[in-house]
């Protein structure tokens, strides 16, 4: 019998699987543990799941940003050598009529131009070099991200503050409530919505999106107040 809301349960056993290399293992296991305890717990709810899925979500994301800054900066010619090393020469010449434009290789993929100009056969040869590409890549990025362990922990220590700074403006949002009865409910509604932004399945939280929050709550309170 599957659980009554098994596609967030998959969404969640997903996201674990995609978390980047150099997660600190007890995380992946904290993951993997509350994955199982609520596959296992049939009453589980959906706000015990969405919970959970923050909860990883926001210890995560240090270790996420900052392997992204040692990695991201030339993944994609970094991406686009490994794929063409594996090309026959034909497919590789046409494939590099597009990328020496600036068209990123996987936007290709996705436009109607990839099955325009290349055969099935082609098509299949690029696929399939580029998730072989990507396992490389990871492999790649995981050994420079050890090599520059000093860099990498910097970073995390940075995003863990960007973080926490985050957060704290949400509280901050979040606060301003508690005077007005009026609005208290309506904006713990937005700073519900905007800490979603933590969890592993959602985009990560905007400081811009935080601050027009706090500027429209803050004229609204001192309306009320006038």
């Amino acid at each position: 019998m599957n659980h009554p809301h098994q596609s967030y349960l998959d969404e969640f056993e997903i996201a674990i699987d995609k978390l980047v290399p150099l997660t600190p293992p007890e995380l992946i296991e904290e993951a993997n543990s509350l994955h199982e305890q609520l596959s296992g717990d049939i009453n589980a709810t959906e706000k015990q799941i969405h919970q959970a899925l923050t909860l990883i979500g926001r210890k995560e994301l240090p270790y996420r940003k900052a392997y992204e800054a040692l990695c991201a900066t030339d993944e994609e010619q970094r991406l686009q050598q490994v794929v063409f090393d594996r090309l026959d020469p034909t497919v590789k010449r046409k494939v590099q009529e597009m990328t020496k434009h600036g068209v990123i290789l996987e936007d290709y993929v996705k436009s109607p131009l990839f099955e325009e100009q290349l055969s099935g056969d082609e098509r299949y040869q690029v696929i399939q070099a580029i998730e072989l590409a990507d396992e490389d890549l990871d492999h790649q990025c995981d050994e420079r991200a050890h090599q520059r362990a000093k860099k990498y922990e910097e970073l995390v220590e940075h995003w863990t503050k960007e973080a926490a700074r985050l957060q704290g403006m949400i509280d901050q949002l979040r606060s301003m409530g508690h005077g007005d009865p009026k609005w208290q409910g309506e904006i713990n509604s937005v700073c519900d919505r905007l800490e979603e932004g933590w969890s592993i399945t959602e985009r990560d939280p905007s400081e811009e999106e935080i601050v027009k929050e706090i500027e429209y709550w803050n004229t609204v309170l001192h309306e009320t107040e006038e």
